[in-house]
């Protein structure tokens, strides 16, 4: 989520390439969609002018970012197409009543989660009945095919609160916090195993699915919400850890429009421990895990240019092999996938990563596959049948922790 004070001054810098439009997923698999070029920079010519053009087609935007890394120019694409989302809805076009209610609460993750936990069982349960599929689909326009996942009970942090002099705030996002606090309980443990203290304030949600389904304005807002929160630590110099990709790249752009008079130093997990290790402050008594793994690279992971720290790091334990997959989005890009008209797509564009996973199980290549996105996770599963997760459960193994 970045902000440019000049919306013109960043639109010149489009060269007119159409790279972003080559390689955008969605254009790929619907002919009826122009793409990010046309979309975004063409198109905010007009819409700085006053003129709203193409809001329909501005909703199949995935928001995966792959124009944005793309470009040669640094040109804001999906924020351009984002706000133009907004401005939209502000003014009435673009959406039905229904879909404007779901993207609404989509949206607000985090308040979908909190209400779940008030009964995860039996959310889980309706969310798998037939009936209320249905219902769903017709009522708010969400897939009655698309792989909604389970709540779990809510992540609180680990209990052996282990005080160190080495500190780092750890970020836990709301896949974790809802729908995963398992993996969130091992990412604390590996961290504590390094020898830092893990602090786990109460954050709000990074603002990605508000971003995501239009709402740039409030994403804005709950940034401001959760910079406030880090302040002291910030001031402290304790860096934030995120297992997360989305909540990553939320969490690094924040400071590029808020200008804290501290530091955030934000990192991705593996980007931490790679970092470590090549201060040579990382354990690595590893054990010996003996399995093969498909890796997949989310974009939001390559949005942040810091390559696959994950891959290099799990090459470091004896016996893991790791192949990368190398198949573009998976599709879903967070709740775009959940969406009944877009569900098909989400599902051709993720087609080639789903068909490359089977056939690499199937040939004995790897066994099974690991991706930092617990969104990515959810999808691969849906498309491919194949076990899919986050690899910190490899280091895990490797430090023989339970």
């Amino acid at each position: 989520m970045s902000f440019e004070p000049n919306k013109a001054e960043n639109l010149d810098a489009c060269i007119k390439c159409s790279a972003c439009t080559a390689l955008c997923p969605v254009a790929a698999v619907n002919p009826l969609f122009p793409g990010p070029k046309i979309l975004g920079p063409d198109a905010e010519r007009f819409r700085l002018e006053g003129l709203q053009i193409g809001t329909t087609l501005l909703n199949y935007c995935s928001k995966c970012k792959t124009c944005e890394i793309t470009c040669p120019s640094g040109v804001k694409i999906t924020e351009m197409i984002t706000r133009a989302q907004e401005d939209a809805k502000i003014s009435g076009g673009g959406k039905t009543l229904q879909f404007s209610i779901r993207d609404y609460l989509f949206g607000r993750a985090e308040y979908l989660g909190r209400l779940a936990m008030i009964s995860p069982n039996l959310t889980n349960v309706l969310l798998k009945a037939p009936p209320v599929r249905k219902i769903l689909a017709q009522v708010l326009g969400i897939s009655s095919e698309a792989p909604l996942p389970a709540y779990n009970p809510k992540f609180k942090g680990t209990e052996t609160g282990r005080q160190s002099k080495k500190q780092v705030v750890y970020f836990p996002g709301c896949f974790v916090t809802y729908n995963d606090p398992p993996t969130g309980q091992a990412i604390v443990k590996v961290l504590e195993h390094n020898g830092y203290e893990v602090i786990v304030p109460s954050f709000h949600c990074c603002g990605t699915p508000l971003e995501g389904n239009g709402y740039l304005n409030e994403a804005k807002e709950i940034a401001k919400k959760n910079l406030a929160l880090m302040d002291p630590f910030m001031r402290a110099g304790i860096p934030l850890i995120t297992g997360c990709t989305s909540c990553g790249l939320a969490l690094k752009e924040c400071p590029s429009f808020e200008e804290p008079e501290s530091e955030l130093q934000t990192y991705d997990l593996f980007e931490f421990l790679w970092q470590l290790h090549e201060q040579n402050e990382l354990r690595e008594n590893f054990n010996e895990v003996q399995v093969s793994l498909g890796y997949h690279a989310s974009c939001h992971l390559k949005a942040q240019g810091i390559g696959t720290p994950s891959v290099r790091l799990l090459r470091l334990i004896p016996g893991v092999q790791v192949a990368e997959l190398d198949q573009g989005c998976c599709g879903l890009s967070g709740s775009y996938g959940f969406k009944k008209e877009k569900y098909n797509t989400a599902m051709q564009i993720g087609n080639p990563l789903f068909n490359r996973v089977r056939q690499g199980v199937a040939s004995g290549e790897f066994q099974s596959v690991i991706t930092e996105c617990g969104g990515c996770q959810v999808q691969i599963r849906h498309g491919s049948g194949i076990k899919t997760e986050h690899p910190i459960w490899v280091l895990m193994q490797a430090y023989g922790l339970n």
